[in-house]
């Protein structure tokens, strides 16, 4: 059984829930809302992106270093990428 005192806290806590949500649609605008959703994407992809490429600058400095070959992912000059080999040599 729940006494006075509980019921009206309960009624109290859920005028103030009520309250918060009113004054939020009240004050926030849904399209202001949703520009900002999409600029904060957009803005931890690019920054994501450009951590990721200066992560691979930074290893491919260091692993000549570290084994003393170049690093696998290093194009070597006068050598024609693989698709472009491939091609050459079911021409001939």
């Amino acid at each position: 059984m729940v006494n006075r005192k509980d019921a009206v806290m309960q009624q109290l806590n859920q005028l103030a829930g009520d309250l918060q949500e009113l004054w939020k649609a009240a004050t926030r605008d849904p399209a202001v809302e949703q520009r900002k959703q999409r600029a904060w994407s957009i803005i931890s992809g690019v920054i994501g992106a450009a951590a990721a490429m200066a992560s691979r600058r930074a290893v491919a400095k260091f692993w000549p270093i570290l084994t003393g070959e170049p690093p696998p992912t290093a194009k070597t000059p006068g050598s024609a990428p693989s698709g472009q080999a491939n091609r050459e040599s079911s021409r001939a």
